[in-house]
């Protein structure tokens, strides 16, 4: 195949799996850089070495991909924040008075909270002062917020810093890693009256720009544009898509055309044309063409900063302009040597990009396209323009599709089946959009937008909402809650590559790496359910409710008393999917419940619990019964007790001190998270 023997291809392989391994092992410092070092040292050798042989030498191979995988550890274990003496996780931060910090990013606000990302500057212990750095989230009660606090104010906070929490149930989101990959280790959460705003403001592009984007939503936001319509604006032209509702965001994600709502390679190529046949007129001065290539080039990287340099924004505007150079100066640029450059070279920079999902995404949507598409546009040669047109969006698609679907199943568990019409409507218009909408931000920004320019546009993407909402209503189309994890996707990625081999070389070889990729595939199915068929019971952490639920073989049982339906229910959505649970019987909560593996007493506000010759494994206590704890520990000589979130804390802290002191297992579902019992069959 030949795409394989691209050098960049090879480098960027061995980069990824270096940084891959600096990620899950710890080094001693010294060994590393000692080690990494002694083998630049043998690769300089065996360099001159090279030079000096007619063929190829096996040896300077070696030493090369050992010194980019060495490489690749090295950039992972400088950037990880537990090896930068000066982050603030390393420093005397639980003793901290004060902490100055400056705000970097605006998040989207949740229900309570108005979030916000800050860079650490100073720690402040009595009249000492520490310079530190590493980011933080900071969260401030919606109800105490009085003055906007934008992005490069400095503020002066208390030094609470804490964990940012982790899921309470299994298979939820984890926020605290998710954050962690973002490189924010703690957080602050602040009331307005807790915080003083520095009059000096941080000077920096980055700070001018995130101010400049806020002054050009708003002046767009006094325009005629809807909250819907306003909200898709900021996503497709600005890469802010935090005014998104919940719903628009659904409906997008049902109709496979999420990837629109984040500003990617799709974009910039589009804008990139754009942008060429505007400059066209400079081809014919002299020197035009260096002059039409530095213009494109910072236009661009205007761009992504305008849009947030998000990792998708940044790899797209890194890609493009090597093709940007290589366009200009009339020589033919790979894409794929393109797309690997601006990979290796990212990477290097910030390694934790390989965490994001959209720089994941991203790259595997384009690498498939490059590699799929041009084979699946020749099975079919149309005769019209218009079909030819039609069919070649078609399988950019389904080469998209192919290349993204393994890493959409594992991380948001939907298919959307109707994709494919989606694309087909959205990618022609998506060129005028980006293009309108250019035109429309430059007249906003100098308050010379006409009504009627407003309103046409307003209503091209009021037009696109209607149809992506659709879409998204055809339900037997979009297939949700699909179990994949980490050895399914992996297995499946296996398979496309092998699939892609033998596309490009039709030999015996290649068809049987193809059936041992289809093997592998089946092999990972087969594991998932035998590592799901695992017995376990699970009291469920839910605030004033009570949840029991008894999975076993071919058979999940809640027991509980929620009030809305169970499709409402998110703890149990994900549980569901997680556990690959196809069906739920519910019923009443009992007082005694004897499963496979442990009887269980339910002590609820009744108090009810004297029985005879019954021992329990467990004892759940909820609904704030009014017990003498150490009695009920004296008579049941239960193995552990478990209160739910359905208790006052109170009680709660009431009960934890005399188990403690009757020496009894003790677990709260609000502090230990759910609790399960689990066993293999």
């Amino acid at each position: 195949m030949q795409f394989l023997n691209f050098t960049i291809i090879k480098l960027s392989i061995f980069l990824i799996l270096g940084i891959i391994t600096g990620f899950s092992i710890d080094l001693p410092t010294n060994l590393l850089f000692i080690f990494f070092a002694s083998l630049f040292l043998i690769f300089c050798i065996s360099f001159l070495r090279a030079r000096r042989k007619i063929f190829d030498d096996i040896f300077f191979g070696i030493c090369t991909w050992s010194l980019i995988f060495t490489l690749g550890i090295a950039t992972a274990y400088l950037h990880q924040p537990k090896n930068q003496p000066q982050h603030y996780i390393n420093l005397q931060t639980a003793e901290a008075d004060v902490i100055q910090i400056r705000v970097i990013e605006i998040l989207k606000p949740n229900l309570y909270n108005q979030p916000y990302i800050a860079e650490v500057e100073t720690i402040f212990l009595g009249k000492n002062s520490i310079p530190a750095k590493g980011k933080v989230l900071l969260n401030i009660s919606k109800d105490s917020i009085q003055q906007d606090i934008k992005s490069g104010m400095k503020l002066l906070v208390p030094g609470k810093l804490t964990n940012i929490a982790e899921p309470l149930n299994p298979y939820r989101f984890n926020y605290r890693k998710f954050m962690q990959k973002q490189k924010v280790e703690k957080q602050l959460q602040l009331r307005k009256t807790e915080i003083q705003i520095l009059p000096h403001t941080e000077k920096r592009l980055l700070t001018h720009i995130s101010n400049f984007r806020e002054q050009l939503i708003q002046n767009l936001s006094e325009a005629k544009f809807s909250k819907d319509e306003l909200a898709i604006m900021q996503a497709l032209l600005l890469g802010q898509r935090q005014d998104i509702s919940k719903e628009i965001y659904d409906e997008y994600a049902a109709a496979g055309a999420i990837h629109i709502l984040a500003v990617s390679g799709l974009h910039v190529g589009i804008i990139l044309l754009i942008l060429n046949w505007l400059f066209t007129p400079l081809n014919y001065l002299k020197n035009g063409l260096v002059l039409k290539t530095i213009i494109l080039i910072l236009l661009m990287w205007g761009f992504a900063m305008l849009a947030g340099l998000s990792p998708s924004v940044v790899r797209a505007v890194t890609m493009f302009s090597f093709i940007t150079i290589g366009m200009q100066m009339r020589r033919k640029t790979s894409v794929l040597n393109s797309l690997f450059i601006s990979l290796f070279i990212l990477l290097l920079v910030n390694p934790y990009f390989i965490f994001q999902v959209g720089f994941q995404l991203s790259y595997l949507a384009v690498f498939a396209i490059v590699t799929i598409q041009l084979k699946l546009f020749k099975l079919w040669q149309p005769k019209f323009k218009i079909v030819k047109y039609f069919w070649s969006l078609f399988t950019v698609s389904i080469a998209a599709q192919i290349g993204v679907l393994p890493l959409s199943l594992f991380y948001f568990h939907q298919f959307p089946g109707l994709f494919f019409l989606s694309n087909l409507v959205v990618l022609p218009v998506l060129g005028l959009i980006l293009g309108l909408g250019i035109l429309v931000i430059l007249l906003a920004l100098l308050n010379l937008l006409p009504d009627i320019l407003a309103e046409i546009y307003g209503n091209l993407i009021g037009l696109m909402n209607k149809f992506i909402a659709w879409v998204a209503g055809k339900e037997d189309f979009v297939f949700t809650n699909i179990h994949f994890n980490i050895w399914q996707n992996l297995s499946a990625y296996l398979l496309v590559f092998f699939f892609i081999l033998l596309l490009y070389q039709k030999n015996f070889r290649n068809l049987v790496f193809f059936l041992c990729g289809i093997v592998i595939f089946q092999s990972s199915m087969l594991y998932s359910k035998i590592q799901h068929s695992t017995l376990e019971n699970i009291v469920f952490h839910k605030p004033r409710k009570t949840m029991i639920g008894i999975d076993e073989p071919k058979n999940f049982t809640l027991y509980h008393n929620l009030e809305d339906r169970l499709q409402d229910e998110i703890r149990l959505k994900d549980y569901k999917t997680g556990r690959n649970i196809n069906k739920i019987e519910e019923k009443i909560i009992p007082d005694i419940l004897n499963t496979s593996m442990a009887s269980i007493l339910i002590v609820d506000s009744s108090a009810v619990y004297k029985l005879n010759d019954f021992n329990p494994d467990l004892v759940l206590l909820r609904d704030s019964p009014k017990i003498n704890l150490e009695r009920l520990i004296r008579v049941l000589k239960p193995k552990i007790i478990v209160a739910d979130a359905s208790n006052y804390h109170s009680y709660v802290s009431r009960w934890a001190k005399t188990a403690k002191k009757q020496k009894t297992r003790f677990h709260h579902t609000g502090k230990n998270g759910a609790f399960r019992i689990s066993t293999e069959p």
